[in-house]
């Protein structure tokens, strides 16, 4: 078991048991969204039917074409193609 695991389970379950409150700082976030390439912590994936987060070349639903999603990395996808099976492509 690595080392940041063994203390990432120890804070919860501390924070589970007394209370301890495991709050990251405040440049946490902007560090961690600077280390993935600037893109936001806040921006979600635009789910699957069977909710994953969209992958390119994947079927999107007719209702979507024309919209944007965005998949797990933050890569913005366009549902184009056909209008009878549409993909998510990029832009």
């Amino acid at each position: 078991m690595s080392i940041r695991l063994l203390v990432a389970s120890l804070l919860s379950s501390l924070a589970l048991v007394g209370g301890v409150s495991a709050v990251a700082p405040a440049g946490a976030a902007t560090a961690h969204a600077a280390a993935s390439g600037g893109v936001s912590a806040r921006v979600s994936c635009t789910l699957t039917s069977t909710h994953h987060c969209i992958r390119g070349g994947q079927f999107c639903p007719r209702a979507s074409y024309g919209r944007s999603g965005w998949d797990a990395y933050g890569r913005r996808y366009v549902c184009k193609g056909s209008r009878v099976h549409p993909h998510w492509m990029r832009p």
